[in-house]
C-alpha cells in the first residue's frame, strides 16, 4: 500500500506539529506557508518569552522547525493554496509560489493550521494608537523585549513607568468582539514580569476588568507576579490617553475598587490587543468549502467531542484556526489533527482497495 499523502496548510506550532507527526508515521507530507519561514506568528512577531515558565519562544519553536525540516516533509514556504476541489479521487490542489508559477497537488486528506491574527488597535482611537509613539500593541513591545531593546519610541529613553490595558478588541460588543482571547491576560502580565526582571527600576501597572489566568497560570504568573516583581495592578478601564506638558501619556481611567477617576501619567502604554481569525484562515475556508463559526474561525464538527474534525470529511483542524488558544495546545491540536487525517486517508485507500476487486 503507498503512502498517503496529506496537506499541512501553515507553518507555525500547529501545522509544524502535525507535519511531524504524519511525517513519522510514514506520510507523504506537504506543507505550505505563505511566509518565507517556518514558525508561524511567534516568529514572524518576534516574540520573546512563553508563559508560566518564562522560556525563550526560540526554545520551543527551533526544535519543531528542525524536525519538520530533517523529517523529509515537503516544505513549500512563500506559497499559499490557490484553488481547492474535493472529489473521490482526493482533493485537487492548486499551489501557488512567490512568483506566480502553479503546481497541481492531489492528496488523500488535508489539515489547516492557519493561525490567527491580533485585532487592530487603531479602530480604539480613544488610545493613540498610531497617535502617540508611546502607545503600543502586544507585538510592538515584544519585539522590544525579544532585542532587549526597551526604549521610548518618541525620544529613545529608557521609560520609569508602563502601564498595560488588557482586553483591546477582545470582550468589546462596540468593536463586534464579544469574546475573550484567553491570552492577553497572561501574555500582559508575563511582559511586565519580563521588564521587572531585566529593569526593577521600571514600575509595570496592569489595568484590568477581571484577571483570567487559567489553570497553571494562576499561581505560576498572576500571583508570581505580584509577590516576586511586584506588578501592580489596577482593576478599571482607561477611558482614553492624552499627551500630558512634559510629553508623557496620561491615561484618564476609573480605579473600580477606590471608586474614584484617576488620571496617572506613564511612559509607555501596551495594549492588549486580542486575537481574531487570519486573513489566511478565512481565505482558506472560504476555498475549501469549511463553515466559520459566529466569531469568524474555522468551525469544528464538533467542539466538544471532534475538535480537529471539520464540516468537510477529509479536511481537519488544528490550532489558532478554530479560535483563541497557547502554544502548546496548538502543539497538541497538530497532534491529534495528524492522527485522524492519517486513519482517514488509510482507511480511504482500503475502501478503494475493497472497490476494484
Amino acid at each position: 500500500m503507498s503512502s498517503p499523502r496529506i496537506l499541512v496548510v501553515g507553518g507555525g506550532p500547529a501545522g509544524l506539529s502535525a507535519a511531524w507527526d504524519l511525517a513519522e508515521a510514514g506520510a507523504n507530507v506537504v506543507l505550505v506557508e505563505e511566509e518565507g519561514f517556518l514558525g508561524g506568528t511567534p516568529k514572524k512577531l518576534h516574540y520573546s518569552l512563553i508563559a508560566p515558565d518564562l522560556k525563550p519562544v526560540q526554545e520551543v519553536l527551533d526544535p519543531l522547525v528542525r524536525r519538520v525540516e530533517q523529517s523529509g516533509v515537503e516544505v513549500m514556504l512563500n506559497s499559499e493554496v490557490a484553488s481547492f476541489k474535493g472529489s473521490g479521487d482526493g482533493f485537487h490542489v492548486e499551489v501557488r509560489r512567490k512568483g506566480g508559477s502553479l503546481e497541481s497537488h492531489v492528496f488523500d486528506s488535508v489539515i489547516a493550521a492557519t493561525g490567527f491574527a491580533h485585532w487592530d488597535p487603531h479602530k480604539k482611537y480613544e488610545y493613540g494608537y498610531g497617535v502617540y509613539p508611546d502607545v503600543l500593541d502586544f507585538k510592538d513591545f515584544e519585539r522590544m523585549l525579544s532585542e532587549d531593546n526597551l526604549r521610548r519610541p518618541s525620544n529613545g529613553e529608557t521609560p520609569k513607568r508602563i502601564a498595560w490595558l488588557l482586553c483591546v478588541g477582545s470582550r468589546d460588543k462596540q468593536v463586534g468582539k464579544f469574546y475573550c482571547c484567553r491570552m492577553g491576560c497572561v501574555v500582559s502580565i508575563k511582559q511586565a514580569m519580563e521588564v521587572r526582571q531585566k529593569h526593577p527600576e521600571i514600575d509595570t501597572y496592569v489595568y484590568y476588568m477581571d484577571i483570567r489566568t487559567y489553570g497553571f497560570w494562576e499561581d505560576k504568573v498572576y500571583w508570581r507576579s505580584m509577590e516576586e516583581f511586584n506588578v501592580k495592578f489596577v482593576r478599571g478601564r482607561i477611558g482614553s490617553i492624552n499627551r500630558g506638558e512634559d510629553g508623557r501619556l496620561v491615561a484618564m481611567a476609573e480605579d473600580t475598587i477606590l471608586q474614584r477617576p484617576t488620571e496617572v501619567p506613564f511612559d509607555m502604554l501596551v495594549l492588549a490587543t486580542g486575537m481574531e481569525a487570519s486573513r489566511g484562515t478565512v481565505e482558506f475556508a472560504k476555498l475549501a468549502g469549511l463553515e466559520l463559526e459566529e466569531h469568524g474561525f474555522i468551525k469544528p464538527l464538533q467542539s466538544d467531542s471532534l475538535p480537529v474534525h471539520t464540516t468537510v470529511e477529509g479536511i481537519f483542524v488544528a490550532g489558532t484556526a478554530t479560535g483563541p488558544k497557547a502554544i502548546p495546545d496548538s502543539v497538541s491540536e497538530g497532534s491529534a489533527a495528524a492522527m485522524k487525517a492519517l486513519n482517514f486517508a488509510r482507511r480511504k485507500a482500503v475502501a478503494e482497495r475493497q472497490q476494484t476487486r
